[in-house]
C-alpha cells in the first residue's frame, strides 16, 4: 500500500516557487518518461525531518503505548538510513540531529518529540493551509538554529486490518518552516504482514524515502 494525495511533481513545484523555494518547471515533460516521486526536488534542498510525533493504536495493533517510544525510535533511524542512503546524505537534517538541537538549547526548543502536531488529526489541512500555531511557533526557532526551511513531519503512525493480517501507515507533512504553510500532505504504508518486525519498519521507511528519490 502506497498512498498520496494530490501530490503530483508540478503541484509541489508551483507551491514550492510560490513560497519562494523552487522554480516551477515550464517544459512539457516527456511522456515516455517515468512520472518523479512528488518529493523528488526537495532532493537538493535543505530538509529537516521531525521525529515521529504520534501514535494511533487500538488493543489489537501491533504497537502499544507500552512499545511506542522503542518502535518510533527504530522507525526515525531508518527513516534517516533510508532518505541518506538515496544519495541525499547529510545534506537533510534527521531526527536525530532535531534531538541533539532541542538538547543543546533547552530554554529555546521544547520537546522534539511533541511539537503540536494534534490538530492535524482532526483537521484536514490543504496544501497552502497555514500550520496549526502551536506548531508553527514551535518550528520558528528550531529551523533558525538548523539553518533549514522545508520541514518533513511524520504525523502519525497507524495500523490498518486486512484479515489477519495488518499494515502500518504513516503520514506526512512537508511544510515551509518559514512561510508557516502546508507545501505537501500524503500518507505511505507498508504490505500487508502477519507480524511486527524490523524488516516491516525498514519497509516503512523506505516507502518514506521512495517520496523522495526512486528505487
Amino acid at each position: 500500500m502506497k498512498k498520496t494525495r494530490s501530490l503530483t511533481i508540478a503541484g509541489v513545484l508551483a507551491i514550492a516557487a510560490c513560497a519562494g523555494g523552487l522554480q516551477a518547471q515550464k517544459t512539457k515533460p516527456d511522456a515516455a518518461m517515468k512520472p518523479q516521486p512528488p518529493l523528488s526536488p526537495m532532493a537538493s534542498q535543505q530538509v529537516m525531518v521531525l521525529p515521529v510525533q504520534l501514535l494511533r493504536a487500538d488493543s489489537g495493533a501491533w504497537v502499544d503505548r507500552s512499545r511506542w517510544e522503542q518502535f518510533r525510535r527504530e522507525l526515525d533511524d531508518s527513516i534517516a538510513s533510508s532518505i541518506a542512503d538515496r544519495g541525499v546524505g547529510r545534506k537533510w537534517k534527521y531526527a536525530a540531529d532535531v534531538a541533539r538541537i532541542a538538547k543543546r538549547n533547552p530554554n529555546y526548543i521544547g520537546d522534539p518529540y511533541s511539537m503540536g502536531v494534534q490538530t492535524m488529526r482532526a483537521v484536514n489541512f490543504k496544501i497552502g493551509d497555514p500550520m496549526p500555531e502551536l506548531l508553527n511557533d514551535n518550528l520558528r526557532l528550531l529551523i533558525a538554529l538548523a539553518d533549514t526551511r522545508y520541514v518533513l513531519i511524520p504525523v502519525e503512525v497507524w495500523f490498518a486490518r486486512k484479515g489477519a493480517l495488518q499494515i502500518a501507515v504513516l503520514k506526512l507533512a512537508l511544510v515551509d518552516g518559514r512561510g508557516g504553510t502546508f507545501v505537501w500532505l500524503g500518507e505511505v504504508g507498508t504490505d500487508p504482514a502477519a507480524a511486527m518486525s524490523p524488516a516491516l519498519i525498514n519497509s516503512l521507511a523506505a516507502r518514506v524515502a521512495d517520496l523522495v528519490v526512486a528505487p
